[in-house]
């Protein structure tokens, strides 16, 4: 647990030096639980995440771009309808538990000033956001608890808040601290945890690591980790973690950070990511999956049937070698054998007893041109299914990398091609596709489009002629677009390929190479999806994509 109330006392003094006296100007519900709140604050735009959601319940600001959905539900309508315009007056942790409480000054429908709470419980699935009033009486809140259930706090429209009991101390009071260490000799981390509010497994666990490794009494080792400067660190490893030090007792690279808001704004942003795109596509990538797996047996299907197809010239030379041998069949006969001479070797040929010999020459003529036609069928066939196959395969590439609006767009372009059902569009606003945008550090303009739609818009509609195109050599990947008609850099031919590489399926290998080329040179392949090109007069470079490149790249918002 990396936000325990130590970690939330430390990142509430940033975010309330940045957000004290700023006004809110939007509120948008990224997810079920998740919240961004654009403010104005000392004189330029902020932006503030709260999640309560089960997994990543969190408080910070961002500055990455995150997509805001153009329809609010229920209870963004009512953080609209309350909060915007409203002012921030002070950003308050309750008792060093995980609870942050931001108090507001805004106006009521009569125009009268009031003050309002926003309560964010952070507590894993326990998480909660709740609006009340100054008297904390409940106005709404993102998950309702019923007063008849025992076991739980009433969280509800009209009751009062009532804060989580604890019988914890504060930790921050390091005269009981200092007492507590010294009347207990055989103390471990879950006492000290289930004897002061806020502490994690990570940091009690780091304190008797430091402390069983030094000989430093333990005390001054909690004042020192509580009152150091601050460290942003992130831990790299099977299980990824972070804190406001850097904690010895865990093994992994470290990767720093300016502010704990940087942090985890970093590290929250692509969990959190993947698993809203996981969730929004799996009736997608089961689709996908499921088209890709009928299409490879329908292939191999196809490719047996052509083979047997392949043999259809033994019918024709049965045909006439009957017709070669007709005085030597009567009626009646229900084979014959007689020399091959295209082989020159005996051949016993099967006839039908109830036709005569022309009627036999002619039926093995007539299966002979119906596997001919069958022949050039199922070549097509074949070439159509695997086309289809193609694609599916490029769906499932794309998916891969997709955003949530990504994901849209992959549906709606299923639902165009007829493939899935349209679902109801209530709501929803036609705009350009959503691309990415980013640029290197010689300001060059670099799109990236991440599937067949945004490929096709940037490739064939946007680009112009002397723009430069990159993708990924033999794969499936996403189109790249310089926008320049100058000669490009090294550094920018870099960069975008590394970018080409980076949104395709070997974004996690090494020495990728990715063709480029202007964007004159490509050229549609017919039958084929529009996003679906050739090119000629490309060069190709080797490159080694990784993560952190493409995550320091400044991108458009």
């Amino acid at each position: 647990m990396s936000m325990d109330g130590l970690f939330l006392n430390k990142i509430k003094e940033e975010i309330k030096n940045e957000l004290v006296g700023g006004r809110v100007s939007k509120v948008y519900q990224l997810s079920n639980y998740d919240f961004l709140f654009v403010l104005r604050s000392k004189s330029k735009k902020q932006e503030l995440v709260i999640s309560a959601s089960p997994e990543y319940s969190r408080i910070h600001l961002t500055k990455l771009a995150y997509d805001k959905p153009s329809t609010p539900p229920t209870f963004c309508m009512f953080l609209r309808k309350h909060l915007e315009g409203g002012k921030i007056k002070d950003i308050k942790q309750h008792n060093n538990d995980r609870i942050i409480i931001i108090e507001f000054e805004t106006r009521n429908e009569l125009g009268d000033f009031i003050e309002l709470k926003l309560i964010a419980e952070l507590m894993g699935k326990h998480s909660n956001i709740i609006v009340t009033n100054n008297d904390l009486k409940i106005m709404e809140a993102i998950k309702h608890v019923s007063p008849f259930d025992e076991q739980a706090r009433t969280v509800h429209p009209g009751a009062t808040y009532t804060f989580p009991e604890s019988t914890k101390k504060d930790p921050f009071n390091l005269d009981e601290v200092d007492k507590f260490f010294k009347n207990n000799d055989n103390f471990n981390a879950f006492e000290i945890r289930n004897n002061f509010e806020g502490l994690s497994p990570l940091f009690t666990n780091d304190l008797l690591f430091q402390f069983e490794n030094s000989r430093t009494d333990i005390f001054e080792i909690y004042k020192r980790l509580l009152s150091d400067t601050l460290d942003p660190t992130l831990i790299k490893g099977t299980k990824s973690t972070y804190y406001f030090y850097d904690p010895l007792s865990i093994e992994g690279d470290r990767v720093k950070y300016e502010s704990l808001n940087d942090l985890v704004d970093a590290f929250y942003f692509k969990k959190d990511e993947q698993k809203k795109v996981k969730q929004k596509s799996k009736d997608l990538e089961l689709f996908i999956k499921n088209n890709i797996k009928k299409l490879k047996s329908k292939i191999r299907k196809q490719k047996s049937e052509l083979e047997d197809a392949s043999n259809k010239d033994i019918y024709r030379v049965k045909g006439e070698l009957i017709k070669a041998n007709l005085h030597l069949i009567k009626k009646g006969d229900t084979s014959i054998t007689c020399l091959n001479y295209y082989t020159n070797e005996d051949i016993k040929i099967i006839l039908d007893e109830k036709l005569n010999p022309i009627k036999n020459s002619e039926k093995y003529f007539k299966k002979f041109k119906k596997l001919k036609n069958s022949v050039v069928y199922l070549e097509n066939e074949i070439l159509l299914s695997e086309n289809a196959l193609e694609y599916f395969n490029l769906l499932h590439s794309q998916l891969e990398t997709s955003s949530l609006n990504d994901v849209d767009e992959i549906r709606l372009e299923l639902e165009l091609k007829g493939y899935i059902k349209k679902r109801n569009k209530k709501g929803m606003k036609k705009g350009k596709p959503n691309f990415l945008t980013y640029y290197d550090e010689d300001g060059c303009e670099i799109l990236v489009g991440k599937n067949n739609i945004q490929n096709d818009y940037i490739s064939n509609k946007l680009a112009e002629k002397t723009d430069m195109w990159f993708h990924i050599k033999d794969f499936p990947g996403s189109h790249v677009v310089v926008r320049s008609s100058e000669d490009l850099s090294e550094t920018t031919i870099r960069t975008a390929a590394i970018l080409a590489a980076y949104y395709s399926k070997m974004r996690t290998s090494g020495s990728v190479a990715v063709d480029y080329t202007k964007i004159r040179y490509l050229r549609k392949v017919p039958k084929k999806d529009n996003s679906f090109v050739t090119y000629k007069t490309n060069k190709t470079i080797y490159i080694d994509p990784t993560e952190e490149f493409v995550q320091n790249l400044r991108m458009k918002k």
